[in-house]
């Protein structure tokens, strides 16, 4: 979720993006380095928009990264979440956070920022860089691990999990940053069925109701990875502003099973749920008990055949804004993640 209390969502504007490769001659000991960034605004309002970028690592693993772009229409960041954010003129560095600075070859890390803009255009940027390496899909001169001599890369088929039941990658989730959270701490915590984070920040309830919408897009855009989904967890995620239905919880689990493969398993709950006197200001007082209400409702009705696993729950010390999870906090959500589905 964006951490801004206003603005209507809107059909989210999405770019992948793309740049020239490094040239630079590197030795055979020197790591491959590639990305792929999708950014998107995911809401708009008078003055002011979120954005969404999430960041593909093509290359061999980092510890550590740091992502610039520069605006081209005079677009300001005014906060940001799950990385920390600085801009000088139109040029912007975002860092990562203490608990989201590793990502491993073919791994995902996601972040959103607040922003404002001049009401006439907002144009995503283009020339976007991962610890100096321009992101254009590709990889640098490649690692020994990736030499000819070294013989074919690995399959990219997803492998079996640990149990030998679930198969790594098998598992979508829609939801917004909340789920993401929970991604992120389930694959910190050796999770493999379900999909890492996929840059879903933002995108509650209204994002999934039209199964053509932008978030949709970026969910097949998994599936292109992956394949069809054998199962999909489904996340109600709210703004106190807008609220949720049933109807429209009923039309989120209809659009999972258009992108899901057949037969999949659908799963469904709220956003965590927090100690007492805990509020998160962005869902209200009320929300995330709305959200759970609500995933129960469908699991009790018989016509959607989808299975409530249980709830989240955010500790006061795994909060680090008041609503999202710190790193205790995802680690937290990661292993209930592995108790409901493995």
């Amino acid at each position: 979720m964006r951490l801004s209390r206003f603005g209507a969502t809107v059909g989210a504007l999405s770019v992948v993006v793309g740049a020239t490769v490094s040239a630079v001659a590197m030795s055979a000991q020197a790591a491959a380095a590639g990305c792929q960034v999708a950014y998107s605004v995911s809401s708009q309002w008078p003055g002011g928009f979120g954005a969404n970028v999430s960041v593909t690592n093509l290359g061999d693993p980092v510890t550590s990264w740091t992502l610039t772009w520069s605006f081209g229409a005079g677009q300001q960041v005014t906060q940001a979440w799950n990385a920390v954010v600085t801009q000088s003129g139109a040029q912007v560095s975002a860092r990562n956070a203490a608990w989201n600075g590793n990502i491993g070859t073919d791994g995902n890390v996601s972040f959103g920022f607040n922003g404002s803009w001049n009401n006439a255009s907002n144009p995503a940027p283009a020339n976007f860089a991962l610890n100096g390496v321009a992101c254009n899909g590709g990889t640098s001169t490649p690692s020994p691990s990736r030499s000819a001599s070294s013989g074919p890369s690995p399959s990219r088929s997803p492998s079996a999990s640990p149990s030998g039941t679930n198969p790594a990658n098998s598992m979508g989730f829609i939801g917004c940053s909340m789920a993401e959270n929970v991604a992120q701490g389930y694959v910190a915590v050796g999770g493999r069925r379900m999909w890492g984070p996929y840059g879903t920040g933002g995108l509650v309830v209204q994002s999934w109701t039209d199964p053509n919408s932008s978030a949709w897009q970026r969910f097949d855009q998994q599936v292109s990875r992956f394949g069809r989904p054998a199962a999909v967890w489904v996340q109600i995620c709210i703004f106190a502003q807008n609220g949720a239905t049933y109807d429209e919880v009923k039309r989120l689990i209809a659009n999972a099973r258009q992108h899901a493969a057949s037969g999949a398993r659908i799963y469904i709950t709220g956003q965590p749920l927090y100690d007492p006197g805990q509020t998160c200001f962005l869902a209200g007082a009320n929300g995330p008990q709305l959200t759970d209400n609500l995933a129960r409702q469908a699991a009790a009705d018989p016509t959607q055949n989808v299975t409530y696993p249980g709830v989240f729950r955010l500790r006061s010390n795994e909060v680090a804004d008041g609503c999202h999870a710190n790193t205790a906090g995802q680690q937290s959500l990661g292993r209930q993640a592995l108790g409901f589905w493995g």
